[in-house]
């Protein structure tokens, strides 16, 4: 007999759920499971919290203001969970992680709370806490969530996400990654590549890989024996500012082949797959080979996200980043040498404790003499469980805000400009879907990741073909695809 739960109909309907979800492209993924997971056991999605039978917060730590959106969406419900008994509210991923059962304390009408390694085990979650009456919280420390093949994350027909690592090591001194989704494990090249067939066999042309760090994957498969599990927690519980945690103090001794430039190119040449990205990158892992694997292989994204975080040398120290501004920028200059037409983006933190005008102005000079394609810039928030959150914070919020209004405004002016060069070339792209302003024009996005819009019916849909770049509304080139197009490929 099969040990999954026989999930029961309301008045001879499917009962529904709706997924709400917070933060980053690991946890729209993580989301996407959890549906489908449901979707097996004959649930429905749904959109209406009003109608729903259980709703979901996939939820996010990164930073205070998620954290504070969940918490608002969460205290809204409580009328509505003394208005339905039966409504299911349960809270998924980080924040479950960080904060545990003090969640039932805080908000009594929350029925489950399940953690970032414990996907799996939702359905039966769900069922325990509508039957038995109780509240019901899952977590794990160590491995994974869920099987590659249960349900891979899909944009549309064509594209899909597929994780190859979780969890990270790195311990920056201002997150809490860490903490929230455990020690690095990276899963088989075997069994990612097998995936990547089984999805291209289905239609897949664009798969975007994704990990906390993907450029140090294969660490914990090169490791003579993988750390225990709570170590990285616990060096972060225990550890100062000062302390050194590097990957000999973690037991890792070479052991076989696997890392990330070779897996990249790998999943480029399964047949089928047409376009390759990945998401996020640490700068200390960032070496020659990636670069020169991205240069070999036409089919890799040309798209680099890489953060910096900061200008300082010293703020830099003080995040743990353990590389100087010097070192950054050595490898963005070799990476453009090799790669000229790659498009570098990055993370920077504004107001990080201590950081004082002089070395604001660094980090606003490194923004403007890199030149990234874009920037995501945010204010520091204090985060718990990090050596960062010790520090004095005596940068005023106000100031923070104008910092970053600064930098934005100096960011958008260096994209502007960016794209306005392109104007007048021609640039292959991937159609994704029609325009939502008009039917007779689709959206693509080159290699670049850059949205192009054109004309086009649903037939281009999933297409590659090569298009004149005329005209830039905001972040928007629009332009025509060359008659005949040579180039032109349907895949």
């Amino acid at each position: 007999m099969s040990d999954e739960p026989v999930i029961p109909k309301k008045e001879n309907k499917k009962l529904t759920v709706c997924v709400r979800t917070f933060g980053c492209q690991m946890n729209d993924y993580d989301s996407d499971l959890a549906l489908g997971l449901l979707k097996k056991q004959g649930y429905e999605q749904t959109e209406d919290e009003s109608q729903a039978d259980v709703i979901l917060f996939n939820t996010c730590s990164v930073r205070q203001h998620a954290e504070d959106r969940v918490f608002n969406q969460i205290s809204y419900l409580k009328k509505e969970k003394e208005r339905r008994p039966e409504l299911m509210i349960g809270v998924m991923g980080c924040m479950v992680e960080n904060y545990k059962t003090q969640f039932f304390d805080d908000f009594p009408h929350i029925d489950l709370l399940i953690g970032t390694r414990s996907i799996r085990e939702l359905p039966q979650a769900i069922e325990r806490a509508r039957n038995e009456k109780q509240k019901v919280i899952e977590l794990s420390k160590s491995g994974f969530g869920y099987d590659l093949y249960e349900t891979p994350r899909r944009e549309g027909k064509f594209h899909a996400y597929l994780p190859i690592m979780t969890g990270c090591d790195k311990v920056c001194s201002f997150c809490i990654v860490p903490y929230v989704r455990g020690p690095e494990i990276s899963r088989p090249s075997k069994e990612i590549l097998e995936t990547v067939k089984y999805l291209a066999d289905q239609g897949v042309k664009h798969i975007t890989l994704l990990g906390q760090n993907v450029n140090s994957y294969g660490r914990s498969l090169r490791a003579k024996r993988p750390p225990k599990d709570g170590s990285v927690q616990h060096r972060l519980a225990e550890s100062n500012l000062g302390s050194e945690i590097v990957s000999a103090s973690l037991g890792m001794l070479p052991r076989n082949d696997d890392n990330f430039s070779d897996l990249l190119a790998n999943v480029a040449q399964v047949n089928g797959i047409e376009k390759v990205s990945f998401t996020t990158s640490h700068p200390q892992d960032a070496h020659e080979a990636l670069f020169q694997a991205i240069r070999q292989e036409p089919k890799i994204s040309r798209r680099f996200h890489l953060p910096l975080q900061a200008g300082s040398d010293r703020i830099l120290a003080l995040m743990r980043r353990d590389h100087t501004l010097a070192e950054f920028r050595t490898k963005i200059d070799r990476m453009r040498q090799l790669v000229p037409d790659i498009s570098v983006t990055t993370d920077i933190i504004v107001g990080f404790p201590g950081e004082t005008d002089e070395e604001f102005e660094m980090t606003r000079r490194a923004l403007e003499e890199i030149e990234f394609d874009g920037a995501f810039i945010f204010r520091y928030s204090p985060r718990p469980h990090t050596g960062a959150a010790r520090l004095e914070d005596t940068t005023p919020e106000d100031l923070k805000t104008k910092r970053v209004s600064a930098l934005l405004e100096m960011q958008r002016r260096i994209t502007q400009r960016n794209n306005q060069s392109l104007l007048g070339t021609t640039c292959q792209v991937m159609v994704t879907e029609i325009s939502k302003k008009s039917k007779e024009e689709v959206l693509a996005r080159n290699w670049q990741e850059k949205k192009v819009v054109f004309p086009g019916t649903a037939n281009d849909i999933g297409r590659i073909c090569y298009v004149k770049l005329n005209e830039l509304v905001d972040e928007t080139f629009r332009g025509v695809r060359p008659r005949p197009d040579p180039t032109f490929r349907e895949i």
